[in-house]
């Protein structure tokens, strides 16, 4: 009887650390507007599969068709969230952003450093929330372990972006 609240209470604190994740950004409205809407691909990985290797605690992908629309909303929502923040790497190309890196500091609730992915490119719009217990410069070191993940939905492999 015991084990079965244990159990219990260890699914409810799973769940409300997901819950908790990106709600106090602006960009969790952009994830919550564009990614259900068709044409759109939101992933979100369980801690289950980000745990085999990576210090990425929480990992959340939009991709989605671009349109000025977007791009201005999208903008709007990932400048407030990066107004304290810290750009780690931004390629612009005629002027516009094509990928950008920026560090959002330490989320103070989980005690976790937050990231934010932007890419637009040939006509798509990557956007990339992620958190986890590595500083900064080992970034690009746990992308690439993610890099090696695959997942397979309905017998097809998909690769993370």
């Amino acid at each position: 009887m015991k084990y079965k609240i244990v159990i219990l209470l260890c699914i409810m604190q799973a769940i409300s650390l997901g819950a908790s994740a990106q709600s106090h950004l602006n960009i969790k409205d952009v994830f919550d507007l564009y990614g259900k809407q068709g044409g759109s691909v939101l992933v979100q990985l369980s801690t289950d599969v980000l745990s085999q290797g990576s210090k990425i605690t929480f990992y959340k992908s939009l991709i989605t068709d671009e349109s000025v629309e977007k791009n201005r909303l999208i903008w709007e929502a990932m400048e407030a969230d990066i107004k304290n923040g810290t750009k780690i790497s931004e390629l612009k190309k005629d002027g516009k952003i094509e990928s950008g890196t920026y560090y959002l500091k330490t989320n103070s609730s989980s005690k976790t450093n937050e990231y934010i992915l932007y890419k637009n490119k040939s006509r798509k719009i990557t956007l990339v929330y992620l958190q986890g217990d590595f500083p900064p410069q080992q970034l690009e070191y746990e992308l690439k372990k993610l890099k090696d993940l695959f997942i397979y939905v309905n017998n097809k492999r998909l690769k993370l972006q």
